[in-house]
């Protein structure tokens, strides 16, 4: 086997950053955001990253002790088990596959909005096939590449927003600077509450770095600065960004931003003029391409771990060319995408947005039950430590998950309305069959022992 090159510090960390995509969350998440927590949407902001860091610190540690591939597979396989270390795999490969499904949907629908300022006017489902063919050709050209182009698309996404963040601040928005989106308002609790589900989603894929960092030249600090800096960044930028958007539609009418369906687009428009709308649309199609992008390689790489571990078949943890790319992997997913794409896109007419909000909350049902999972196996792994620590190894995740819990009880009550109302199912018949895909292994495993 030839030996594959180490990966950089910077290039994990752009694997985590272009999965939390910063730019496509401000433009997409923050009206729903905004209606339910309203001015207090940067307190939602700031209160959800300060809860996924909890989270990160679980990930982190165990990431810091045990080496190997698969992120939280590889952790909870020796904290709680290799069934639930395998379940935990599984369901993020759900959660990569489906979110590959939303963004890669959802960068078509910008696409479309950003060509029409050119005149060009093509069906979006051409558009999204065109993005899912491009995104599977360019992941051959193997990890390092992948990992630099989705940070340098993600980091000029965020140049564009950044710089109309600063322009309505210091122009004081609407109606002048206040900190009147800083005062949690009393009546507000229960929509501060529902506004943090929304924040929490902005940051979901931050632990995507995960599944590479063991090709990192020094793993263990690839995988602190990674996933600690991505969600430090997230929260400081969405904090920042979310008020901006208060102020800049006037926190008397913060009702509008709730019932925009391109907040950024309205507020570049207003505050820069008609042609800055065009790099904003730009800059949030650039960002959820980058997320998918991310999302294919994390899904990757993730099915290569199982893979090898012999829970899937192996010819997915087969590795290509002198970049060891799991383009098997790789192709399966684009396949797979292209496949659910041309039946409900195409074959039943479900538009981009829906698409983006169907399958990313199937994924994220997916990718809370693993965070819940990762914390878990962190208090269990360090309980009979020598060097464990009272705030990492116990506060911490406790902490998490109690984050954890209220997100995914709105996701189940009360019950949405359909198709909503069967994800839950989905997410449960996907966790039924991994369970069979452990318990198979594991009596073949016996069966071999004995004979």
């Amino acid at each position: 086997m030839q030996k594959r090159k180490k990966l950089t510090l910077l290039e994990v960390f752009g694997l985590s950053i272009a999965m939390v995509a910063p730019t496509g969350a401000m433009s997409f998440n923050t009206a729903s955001a905004a209606a339910n927590a309203g001015i207090n949407m940067p307190i939602a902001f700031l209160l959800g990253g300060i809860g996924v860091l909890f989270v990160a610190i679980s990930f982190v540690e165990l990431g810091k002790r045990i080496p190997g591939d698969g992120s939280a597979y590889a952790y909870n396989a020796k904290a709680l088990g290799e069934k639930a270390g395998f379940i935990s795999g599984w369901l993020l490969v759900l959660t990569y596959v489906t979110f590959v499904l939303s963004s890669g949907a959802i960068v078509g629908n910008f696409a479309d909005v950003f060509l029409s300022h050119f005149g060009i006017h093509l069906p979006v489902n051409l558009y999204n096939i065109i993005v899912l063919l491009l995104g599977g050709w360019l992941s051959h050209k193997g990890i390092e590449f992948s990992t630099r182009l989705t940070l340098v698309l993600e980091l000029l996404a965020v140049l564009v927003l950044s710089v109309l963040t600063v322009v309505i601040i210091f122009s004081g928005g609407r109606s002048g600077n206040s900190v009147q989106p800083f005062i949690p308002q009393p009546h507000m609790a229960t929509g501060l509450g529902m506004g943090m589900v929304f924040a929490l989603m902005s940051f979901a894929g931050f632990e995507g770095s995960a599944t590479i960092a063991p090709r990192a030249t020094h793993p263990r600090k690839a995988i602190s600065i990674a996933l600690l800096g991505a969600v430090s960044f997230a929260a400081i930028f969405y904090f920042l960004v979310s008020y901006a958007e208060v102020i800049g539609f006037g926190s008397a009418h913060i009702g509008d931003l709730a019932k925009s369906t391109a907040p950024m687009n309205f507020l570049a428009t207003h505050y820069l003029g008609t042609n800055a709308a065009i790099f904003m649309d730009f800059a949030a199609m650039v960002s959820y391409f980058a997320c998918y992008f991310g999302a294919l390689n994390a899904g990757a790489f993730m099915l290569e771990a199982l893979g090898k571990s012999g829970y899937l078949h192996p010819w997915l943890a087969e590795l290509s060319g002198d970049k060891q790319t799991p383009t098997h992997a790789l192709d399966g997913i684009t396949g797979l995408a292209l496949i659910v794409y041309a039946i409900f896109a195409i074959g039943l007419g479900v538009s981009a947005s829906d698409m983006y909000n169907w399958f990313g909350t199937i994924g994220m049902l997916g990718l809370l039950t693993v965070y819940v999972l990762v914390n878990i196996g962190a208090i269990v792994y360090f309980r009979k430590d020598k060097g464990r620590s009272m705030f990492k190894h116990v506060l911490a995740p406790v902490i998490g998950i109690l984050v954890l819990i209220y997100p995914i009880y709105t996701s189940l009550w009360p019950i949405p309305a359909f198709p909503m109302n069967t994800f839950p199912y989905i997410a449960i018949i996907w966790f039924l069959i991994g369970l069979w895909v452990a318990t198979k292994r594991r009596n073949v495993e016996t069966s071999l022992e004995d004979f």
